[in-house]
């Protein structure tokens, strides 16, 4: 379905994800080869080839990307400076390496994958990342920050992961509301939601399960529901050579929202003193059944597509 810009969009209904005809053929090109080492080779050389040819050819697209990645070390520096003073000098140094580092390497993989800036609506290239995009993206981004709160917290100091929480939480309500408001759902941002979803989930309750605020069971469980659908779509993909049709469900959007609560819930009442053990095993119920329901919707849509 491609909607024009001028339609209405139904509460539940959202652009489906073209196939990735690019993708495709180079799939099929990897099985002729017997998923070889020369096979995986050609693989690699024709994406990396692709990715280079679309960077330098949209000048504008380019541009959108460099003043974002700049944003971002000027924000980076900011915060050094305030952990600087608030921690020493000696954490504000970690900092700014870990954070710079995990920065550059979104930055490149999303400097190699501007050719997935395609409107599902239009089916056109944009001009410009966009904001739900650099929104989705930062969420990616507080992954690093979320492990450095939690670190503080151990030491009884728990603004920082209280406010990167509270950042992740503005980014992944705004990224959503913003697509769906200016027509502006891209395949990239269709793909990667739930995947830096995951990788903000997944850090923070491991963080916050190395520093004894919530069990090592749960910390695990968050980590495979997420970890979960990224391996199985890898694995159709390489199985069945095409592209999936990502959409939300239902299931997955309440695993999201109990697993989002629970984090922010046990972070929030540590902070203010609160014990949390007395609530929790509503919050970890609420996780269980959720991530049930999304691992059994996964495999039904998988098998549908197959």
């Amino acid at each position: 379905m491609v909607r024009r810009p001028t339609e209405t969009a139904g509460r539940n209904d959202e652009p489906d994800l073209p196939p990735n005809l690019f993708v495709i053929g180079l799939l099929h090109d990897l099985k002729e080869g017997g998923y070889s080492g020369r096979a995986w080779a050609a693989f690699w050389r024709a994406s990396w080839i692709r990715s280079l040819q679309i960077f330098q050819m949209n000048d504008a697209l380019r541009a959108s990307w460099l003043r974002f990645s700049v944003a971002g070390v000027v924000l980076i520096s900011l915060a050094t400076a305030a952990v600087a003073g608030y921690f020493g000098v000696g954490d504000a140094i970690t900092f700014a390496l870990t954070s710079l580092l995990w920065w550059g390497v979104l930055m490149f993989d999303l400097a190699m994958h501007l050719g997935l800036m395609v409107n599902l609506e239009s089916g056109e290239l944009q001009q410009t990342l966009g904001w739900p995009n650099r929104l989705t993206e930062l969420r990616g981004f507080a992954a690093v920050w979320v492990a450095w709160g939690a670190h503080w917290a151990s030491q009884g100091s728990y603004i920082p992961l209280v406010a990167v929480f509270g950042l992740a939480a503005v980014t992944d309500l705004a990224d959503g509301w913003l697509a769906r408001h200016r027509h502006a759902a891209t395949r990239w941002g269709r793909l990667y939601d739930p995947f830096m979803d995951g990788i903000f989930f997944s850090v923070a309750a491991i963080s916050l399960a190395v520093i004894g605020i919530l069990p090592q069971w749960l910390a695990a469980l968050v980590t495979f529901r997420y970890a979960f659908p990224i391996v199985g779509g890898i694995a159709f993909l390489l199985v069945r050579r095409r592209t999936l049709r990502v959409r939300h469900t239902t299931w997955g959007r309440m695993s999201s929202a109990g697993i989002a609560l629970t984090v922010f819930a046990a972070a929030g009442a540590t902070a203010l003193g609160v014990p949390f053990s007395s609530i929790a095993p509503f919050f970890y119920a609420v996780v269980g059944i959720t991530a049930l329901g999304a691992f059994v919707t996964i495999l039904m849509k998988g098998i549908e597509q197959a």
